[in-house]
């Protein structure tokens, strides 16, 4: 029985150490700051003569940056404000996220807003409950709605 249990432990180890080897080789995505505004990815498409299916338009949106690159988004908690809040599309933005599959999508980390040269954070607020949220929804607590919040950054 002992015997079992030791084999078992080196089993878990080999394992683990393999694990290990694989997750530390694999070099971590780079992490940037982007400046841009976020865009309906079928619009940035039919300018250039093509239509996105109309099933999936409402998918897909993408950062437009200043320099003119378009960085279609991952849709996660990162940049699920941008798909519940239109009025956050079309608006100049510092957007920091890394980037995956070969640099080909963007997945949001941090969003500020931009006005008159400053940074704001971004943010939703239940004013009865006091609780923030990073994308607008209902409040899970009250069920009142969340306002859009955009505060100067300290830096």
């Amino acid at each position: 029985m002992r015997e079992a249990w030791k084999v078992r432990g080196a089993l878990v180890l080999v394992v683990l150490g393999t694990l290990g080897v694989v997750w530390a080789g694999k070099p971590a995505a780079k992490v940037e700051t982007l400046t841009g505004k976020a865009v309906r990815l079928a619009d940035v498409l039919s300018k250039e003569g093509v239509k996105l299916d109309v099933e999936a338009a409402p998918h897909w949106l993408a950062l437009v940056t200043d320099a003119g690159k378009v960085h279609p988004l991952v849709k996660d908690d990162g940049s699920r404000l941008f798909f519940n809040d239109e009025t956050l599309l079309n608006r100049p933005m510092q957007i920091t996220g890394r980037f995956l599959a070969g640099g080909s999508l963007l997945q949001v980390s941090v969003v500020n807003s931009l006005h008159k040269g400053k940074r704001y954070d971004v943010y939703y607020w239940c004013d009865i409950c006091a609780i923030r949220r990073g994308a607008k929804n209902t409040c899970e607590c009250c069920g009142g709605p969340m306002v859009l919040k955009e505060e100067p950054v300290k830096e």
